[in-house]
This record gives C-alpha cells, sequence and structure tokens, in this order.
C-alpha cells in the first residue's frame, strides 16, 4: 500500500513539474495559476493542494531540488585538478559529471536560464562557485603572492564565462556532445578563449 502510494506521489510531481515547466517558458512563472497547472498536468486542485500551497512553492521546491542535487556535484570540482587534466588536453572527469547533471534535468535549465526564468537561480549557483571553490582555489594558487590585479574580477570572469556556455548549451538544445562541450571548457579554463580560438582557426 504505501509503495503504491509513494509511486502516486512521485507520478503527481514529476506531471505537476513537467507541466509548470512547460507553462513558466510559455508565459512566466507570474502568469500561471493552479487552475492551469492541474488542468495542464490533468490532475485535480485538490491533489495539487495536498503537496503545495502555491504555484510559487513548487517553483521553489523545484529550484531546490535542482540546486541541492548540482551543488553537491559540482563540490567535487577542483580547479588545481582541472589543471592536471588541461596540461595532458583531456578531459576532467568532474567537469563531465556536472555537465551531465546539467543535461539530466535540461527541461529545468532550459526554461529558468531562459527569458521567462529566473536570473536569481543562476546567481546562486555563481555566489556557490565563487564562495566554495575559486576564492578557497585562488588563495592556494597565489599564496601570499600579490598577483597584480584584483582577484575578484578574475573569479568573476571565470563564474560567469562558465555560466554563459551552458546557457548556451542549453537554450541551443545541446547540440554540442557532453563530452566535447567538458573537454572545450577544459581548454578554455586552462588556455583563455583568445589563445582556444586561435588553436581553432
Amino acid at each position: 500500500m504505501g509503495e503504491k502510494t509513494d509511486l502516486r506521489k512521485k507520478r503527481t510531481r514529476r506531471l505537476l513539474r513537467t507541466a509548470l515547466l512547460e507553462l513558466v517558458d510559455e508565459r512566466g512563472l507570474e502568469r500561471v495559476t493552479v487552475s492551469d497547472l492541474t488542468e495542464k498536468a490533468e490532475i485535480n486542485r485538490g491533489t495539487f493542494y495536498l503537496h503545495y500551497r502555491d504555484v510559487p512553492d513548487l517553483m521553489e521546491q523545484i529550484k531546490q531540488e535542482v540546486f541541492v542535487g548540482l551543488t553537491d556535484v559540482m563540490s567535487h570540482l577542483n580547479p588545481l585538478d582541472l589543471i592536471r587534466y588541461a596540461e595532458k588536453d583531456q578531459i576532467y572527469p568532474v567537469s563531465l559529471n556536472v555537465l551531465n547533471y546539467f543535461a539530466e534535468h535540461a527541461d529545468f535549465f532550459r526554461v529558468i536560464l531562459g527569458p521567462n526564468g529566473d536570473a536569481r537561480f543562476p546567481m546562486r549557483i555563481r555566489e556557490f562557485m565563487t564562495e566554495r571553490m575559486y576564492n578557497q582555489t585562488f588563495m592556494k594558487i597565489v599564496g601570499d603572492r600579490d598577483p597584480g590585479f584584483p582577484k575578484e574580477y578574475l573569479i568573476a570572469f571565470m563564474t560567469s564565462a562558465n555560466i554563459g556556455m551552458l546557457t548556451h548549451w542549453i537554450r541551443s538544445g545541446m547540440s554540442l556532445p557532453v563530452e566535447e562541450l567538458a573537454l572545450l571548457l577544459t581548454r578554455i579554463m586552462y588556455r583563455g578563449p583568445l589563445a582556444v580560438a586561435r588553436i581553432i582557426e
């Protein structure tokens, strides 16, 4: 009995998630009503309110679930390890895991990073990358030396560039295979965009 109930809950949440993302992509979150959502998901309003307070609550729960999973995968990223792979012109395995996570949740990222999405979500990713990865790693690399420029500008460039590439990849239908994108990201992070552009030419 309990297993059947759990399966029913999972199915209901999956239907609501799919319906919400489609509606948000079409018209934006603020224009989606519970009636719109339940009609599209083909469930009744009572079932919806068993799980969520309102439409923003559903979206917030989806965002939180995806963000927790993403930060768990990203917490294994280490730019020092990336350097070691980049020196051999090889794919950094952890970056491949991150890209696979984006691909697995492509329906969410396509919407949330799109014109009707939520600009605060990529900012949360940037903040995580800055606080948990780049700040710590940068300090290990530089030590007490003066790098000759404000480190926050380099960190802002790296985080923004990565999110920009991922957004373009998702919004363009992920036409580039995950492995190719992972290697491209590794090369750009290690050599810089202008050096990589010269190689491509």
